[in-house]
């Protein structure tokens, strides 16, 4: 794997706009704590259900228990710059900011304008570092833009999703 990029000096940072949310935004997405999210599709019904509308740079992040239930939303405006998403995943994947229940993290980006380049390969490995260090698994990263893409299957890397058995609740 690539050595971490370093943030070039004067690099923006991201206007840190954090809402938490503890019930899904989409009406007919998982439940908090209850339903687990097992499926790339799953997740995207619930990401795009949080995403602003109109669409506008952001990184959304969902926290997952060991038992894929999502704990939580967050949701960061202004990440205008690809690799803020780095930036947004370092400040998560702290064992004492997403407290002991964390085990997994998803991530979408909205670049409303944009698309995945060659360097979100990058971006994706460089993710799972930073969420292996914390003792997390990042499970997937989608890059919403004029289309939905996974940057994972894009670098040919298998899925993560798991059957995690019966809902509960």
């Amino acid at each position: 794997r690539a050595a971490p990029r370093p943030r070039p000096a004067g690099a923006a940072r991201p206007a840190v706009v954090v809402t938490l949310s503890d019930t899904p935004p989409h009406p007919r997405g998982p439940r908090a704590r209850i339903d687990p999210i097992d499926s790339a599709q799953t997740a995207l019904r619930l990401l795009v259900g949080a995403l602003h509308h109109p669409p506008e740079p952001e990184t959304l992040v969902v926290v997952l228990d060991d038992a894929r239930c999502g704990l939580g939303v967050i949701s960061v405006s202004g990440t205008t710059e690809p690799d803020q998403v780095l930036t947004v995943v370092e400040c998560l994947a702290r064992p004492d900011l997403v407290g002991g229940e964390a085990g997994a993290l998803i991530v979408a980006s909205s670049r409303p304008d944009g698309e995945v380049d060659e360097t979100d390969l990058d971006r994706w490995l460089e993710m799972c570092d930073l969420a292996e260090a914390a003792g997390l698994e990042l499970v997937d990263w989608f890059v919403i833009g004029r289309a939905i893409t996974c940057p994972r299957d894009l670098l040919g890397a298998p899925p993560r999703w798991r059957d995690v058995g019966v809902r509960r609740g």
